[in-house]
Parts: C-alpha cells; sequence; structure tokens
C-alpha cells in the first residue's frame, strides 16, 4: 500500500508515519513543511510529482490553534488546503483522510445534547472556521474527482511529542514536571474530551482499510474535567505541584459526545483512559 503522510514531523503526522512504516509491505512517504511548504503559492507543484493515484494520504498539515487565533492563522490554513486541493484535482488519489477538528462545533458554544456528526456548526474562532471551510473545499473537490474522503474531528489530543504544551494533559505534566504552578480557569469542572495518542494512530490505520466516508468525530464517549487531570496527576507521579485558580474569561460550557458512529467503524474500539494515558505519557517524558 501507498501512503503518503503529510505534516510527518508534526506531533500527529510523526506518530501515523512510524507506526505505517513499521509494516514492510507499507511504502509510506513522509512530507514535512521544510520538504513541500504548503504555505508557499507554488508548492502544490512539488506536491504533484510525489502523490501517486494508488496513493493513500492522511493530511495533517496546518497551523495549529496554539500559534494564534486570528485572520492571518485563518489566511495560511487557507492557502494550505487550497494547494492540497489543487495537487487532489490533478493527481486524483485514491484516499484522503483529513484531520479537521472538534471545534467547528464551537470552543464556547453550550449544546443541550451530546454532540454527534449531524451536530449543527458553530463555528466561534478563525481556526474553527478554517477548518470547517478546509472541509467544505475538501468535500467538493474529491466528488469532483471521485477520491475517498474521511474527515476526522477529534478534540484535544495528548501525549509524548506534543510540544504545544496547551491546557490540557500535556501542558499540565509539562508544568508538574518542571516544578511549575498549573493554573485552573474557573472551578476547572467544564466537561471536555482528551484523547491519547496512540488511539488516534490506530484508528487512522483502521480507516486507511475501511469502505468508511465521510465526517466522524474522534471522541471515546468519556468526559472529563481539568480537576479531574490534576487528580490524575497527583496519583499517577511522585512530584509536588501547586495548582490555583484564574477568572474565566468566558462562560462555562460543557462539550459531551457520542461515540456511536466511531464504535461502528472500528468495531468497538477501546480507548485509552485518561489515567493510563497520563501514566505513559509520563513515563515518555520523564526519561527526556
Amino acid at each position: 500500500m501507498n501512503y503518503i503522510v503529510i505534516g510527518s514531523s508534526g506531533f500527529i503526522g510523526n506518530k501515523v508515519y512510524a507506526s505505517l512504516k513499521i509494516d514492510p509491505n507499507n511504502n509510506v512517504v513522509g512530507i514535512s513543511s521544510n520538504q513541500v511548504d504548503l504555505s508557499n503559492k507554488d508548492s502544490f507543484k512539488k506536491l504533484n510529482s510525489i502523490v501517486k493515484a494508488d496513493s493513500i494520504i492522511i493530511m495533517c498539515a496546518g497551523v495549529k490553534k496554539q500559534l494564534g487565533d486570528n485572520i492571518d492563522v485563518f489566511e495560511k490554513n487557507l492557502i494550505i488546503i487550497n494547494n492540497f486541493i489543487r495537487v487532489i484535482l490533478n493527481v486524483r488519489p485514491k484516499k484522503i483522510i483529513f484531520f479537521s477538528s472538534a471545534s467547528v462545533y464551537g470552543e464556547d458554544f453550550l449544546h443541550t445534547n451530546q454532540i454527534d456528526e449531524n451536530t449543527l456548526v458553530q463555528n466561534r474562532s478563525y481556526y474553527g472556521m478554517g477548518k470547517y471551510m478546509s472541509e467544505l473545499l475538501l468535500t467538493k473537490a474529491c466528488q469532483e474527482v471521485k477520491t475517498e474522503l474521511v474527515i476526522l474531528r477529534p478534540p484535544l489530543i495528548y501525549g509524548d511529542g506534543d510540544l504545544s504544551f496547551g491546557y490540557g494533559p500535556t501542558g499540565f505534566l509539562r508544568k508538574a514536571l518542571d516544578r511549575e504552578e498549573i493554573i485552573i480557569w474557573g472551578d476547572g469542572t467544564e466537561l471536555r474530551e482528551f484523547i491519547y495518542i496512540n488511539d488516534i494512530v490506530s484508528i487512522v490505520k483502521t480507516l486507511t482499510n475501511s469502505e468508511f466516508n465521510g465526517v466522524v468525530n474522534l471522541v471515546s464517549g468519556t468526559s472529563y474535567n481539568y480537576l479531574d487531570i490534576t487528580k490524575v496527576l497527583r496519583d499517577s507521579i511522585n512530584i509536588d505541584f501547586k495548582v490555583s485558580s484564574r477568572p474565566r474569561s468566558k462562560e462555562k460550557v460543557d462539550h459531551v459526545f457520542s461515540n456511536e458512529r466511531i464504535m461502528n467503524i472500528t468495531n468497538d474500539f477501546c480507548f485509552t483512559s485518561l489515567e493510563v494515558g497520563i501514566k505513559m505519557m509520563y513515563e515518555s517524558m520523564s526519561t527526556k
């Protein structure tokens, strides 16, 4: 099988690339931004020479929200997806697995029911708008050239290799290891999904061989809050750390997801619990 991982030097792309390379029957090409920078106007010309019609492409490239939620990031992400689409329309690859984001449902929007793939999009950020626009553009392009398309909407992904150290399991553990104070916004009890990177990799491998096409939320169906993270850290690592709170800048909003679709596609995949995921992340990060 021929695979191309675009964004292979990033957190998710690097893990996916390494996992696919294990199978000697796979021909796997990793493309980093140093090799092909899709944010440059004519970069699609270089990518054209790499992508083949029998390729399965895992598209992980993009500007992260942690680097700024502004119009500049929005425009850069659209340039990246537009260059990518130019390649698709020319080469017509077999299949594309695209990493979007659960941010399209609105980071600070209150959904009264469980969020599933039929929940209306409620873009509240430039990052979320950029991801949803990318979904729409990719869907149209893939329909035109009859390329299979899987759109993944993950919540916060954590694990060793995540260098953003954002507000969540990875960032909290990094602060604990560095003996820094962990700041909680408000009372820290808003519900969120946190998915361990190894689960993402396993599901992507399953989807490369699946007949499924369309949108799927990469969620376990189990929600945690930010105080849960600090509790797991205290129970899992032999390090003293301090936790303090700051007033919220926005209203408290819970996000609770339905995992029905992903479980049907993966035959009831067993997700890593927050407790186990943090322990494995600690073992990896504490030795570095």
